[in-house]
């Protein structure tokens, strides 16, 4: 495992007024696990998971024995291939921002993330250079990336995993949770940011939803209910999985709840996927064996029976 620094301009972009900081090239940092029998043979080329951390998370979230622990949660698993854990900021939520930060400037984590940093890893490591070798996957925050990202590029992914996720970005308790992330930390990197004028985003919370999504009226091609809704996970059928708790006090209720809608949706459209809900909260003790699950449902051999789901929960699958 290592980390790769990745120059881009994308994540201090200037936008409008006198950016409080110098809008350059940047390096963000990647965090990329290699199989044990990894090798540069071009016939043998390997599939590529992304991993998106939480929100206030890091580049290194995934990868930490306390929390993600990804190389203990797929040791052992369906999963051969290469994990890339990339940096999306405490509160980027994985959008290009059309407004922009109290200190002028607006990330662009989507272009990053999907317009060079997939092409970078394809270009720098021996990958399946095609949708059918990239799978995405996330926590929280992170889930509602893999899921936004999963249905507005189906050309670059054949799998998805939504863990915890954020799932409508109309639903008022998942604004407070936006808003107020984006008033704390905003667009920063490191917790240095935490309050500082350059990275947060002030105004009300219609402003600081705006600042990260755009106009209300451009949120359905955001927002995973609406693209189930259009039919946007269509080609994820037998290769998409969501998981959620049920116990309040961490938002993880309100959280099952939007992912249980997100599921009606999905089998109402008759799309095939893996949907896995119980009495967990939003913590890491849960989501280590849902990333088991996940890999073991869109990697391995297809069960006669649905499997158990982790955290002794109960399965459904359409």
């Amino acid at each position: 495992m290592g980390d790769a620094s990745v120059t881009t301009s994308a994540i201090f972009a200037a936008h409008g007024g006198t950016p409080s900081i110098s809008p350059v090239q940047v390096p963000v940092r990647v965090r990329i696990l290699l199989p044990e029998d990894y090798r540069r043979d071009p016939a043998h080329p390997y599939p590529v998971l992304y991993l998106l951390h939480g929100g206030s998370g890091d580049v290194e979230q995934w990868s930490k024995t306390d929390e993600g622990n990804v190389t203990a949660s797929l040791k052992d698993s369906a999963f051969k291939g290469i994990v890339v854990m990339p940096e999306g900021g405490k509160a980027g939520w994985y959008s290009d921002w059309p407004g922009h930060t109290d200190g002028f400037f607006a990330p662009q984590w989507e272009t990053f993330h999907v317009n060079q940093l997939v092409p970078w890893i394809d270009a720098n490591f021996n990958t399946v250079k095609a949708a059918s070798g990239r799978a995405i996957a996330g926590v929280s925050m992170g889930g509602y990336g893999a899921l936004r990202y999963a249905g507005r590029h189906p050309d670059l992914f054949s799998a998805v995993g939504a863990l915890s996720p954020g799932t409508d970005i109309y639903d008022p308790g998942a604004q407070s949770i936006i808003t107020n992330s984006t008033w704390q930390v905003g667009a920063s990197i490191l917790w240095t940011g935490l309050f500082d004028g350059k990275f947060r985003v002030t105004g009300d919370t219609a402003y600081r939803m705006a600042t990260v999504f755009g106009p209300p009226s451009t949120w359905p091609g955001q927002n995973p209910v609406n693209l189930a809704l259009d039919g946007k996970y269509a080609s994820y059928g037998g290769k998409t999985a969501l998981y959620a708790g049920g116990v309040g006090g961490t938002g993880e209720q309100e959280i099952g709840a939007m992912t249980a809608a997100l599921h009606q949706d999905l089998k109402d459209r008759a799309v095939s996927h893996r949907y896995c809900r119980g009495a967990g909260d939003h913590s890491w003790p849960y989501w280590g064996p849902e990333l088991k699950d996940f890999v073991a449902y869109a990697y391995g051999p297809a069960p006669a029976t649905p499997a158990a789901c982790p955290n002794n929960w109960g399965p459904e699958s359409p």
